[in-house]
């Protein structure tokens, strides 16, 4: 029963540490506020994101506050330690929006928190969250220029922008170092599966899960199965031929020829 009940506390902290990035990037301050012990303390990648306190760090980003809201994806969380009623977890994330018809923000974020368990319940004591330096944080591009490139952000905005079903909501996959991933279910281009060894692929990396087939399928329902060891987004298929699916992104997939009409058929009617 302990267990349970620990394993059960930990998702609720991965959760929150979403959450903390997902209300302040939607600018929803009221939930993001409601997260932060009443001494908070902050600090950023800049010299001046450095606050005490709940109030000071509402007046130095009053002014990001007011921007256009922005989506968080591909994250990532991990619990480093916890004693007594003190949690540290940390992780990685991208956040990206348009600003305009041609110029993209992209930023990739790494954060570290400590977190205080009271009268039931996490309160953020400390968020330490900086940027990734090297990878550029605006650039003006072309729709053409970034379908050829198939670059990472271009396929997320392109599915953002359509309407997402009641099932499009974040799960949780423990990878085998005892990560866990914080994902929707677009940000998964394709699991091959080994024994019961299974290799999440997404367009920016990969980790490996002990699942087995069935396991997978009953996690992540909108996955193609393609091969008895294969599961593909058919958001990402481009081209199927005998006895091959082609990715966006280049890679290869097989089909299994048991498989292949089920398979063509289904994207068929996909693409209606």
């Amino acid at each position: 029963m302990k267990i349970a009940k620990k394993n059960k506390k930990e998702k609720l902290l991965i959760e929150k540490c979403s959450l903390v990035f997902h209300s302040y990037f939607d600018r929803d301050m009221d939930t993001f506020t409601q997260l932060l012990d009443k001494n908070f303390v902050w600090i950023g990648s800049y010299e001046f994101q450095f606050a005490q306190g709940i109030d000071e760090f509402l007046n130095i980003t009053k002014e990001e506050q007011n921007e256009l809201s922005a989506e968080v994806y591909d994250e990532e969380y991990r619990i480093l330690s916890h004693e007594q009623n003190t949690w540290i977890t940390y992780g990685r994330f991208c956040a990206s929006a348009w600003k305009d018809q041609n110029t993209f923000l992209y930023t990739r974020q790494r954060a570290t928190y400590v977190w205080k368990y009271t009268e039931g319940e996490f309160k953020l004591l400390h968020l330490h969250c900086t940027m990734a330096r090297d990878v550029p944080l605006e650039g003006e591009i072309t729709v053409d220029a970034a379908r050829k490139t198939h670059s990472r952000w271009y396929d997320y905005m392109l599915y953002v922008e359509n309407p997402r079903s009641e099932t499009d909501a974040h799960f949780l996959l423990k990878d085998e170092e005892g990560g866990l991933h914080y994902l929707l279910p677009n940000e998964i281009f394709y699991v091959s599966i080994s024994y019961r060894v299974a290799t999440v692929h997404t367009s920016t990396g990969s980790f490996c899960v002990r699942k087995n087939l069935a396991q997978l399928q009953e996690i992540m329902p909108f996955l193609l199965q393609t091969h008895k060891s294969w599961l593909v987004h058919p958001l990402y298929i481009t081209e199927i031929k005998r006895y091959t699916i082609t990715l966006v992104n280049g890679t290869e997939i097989p089909v299994g020829k048991p498989r292949y009409n089920e398979v063509y058929q289904q994207l068929a009617r996909q693409k209606k």
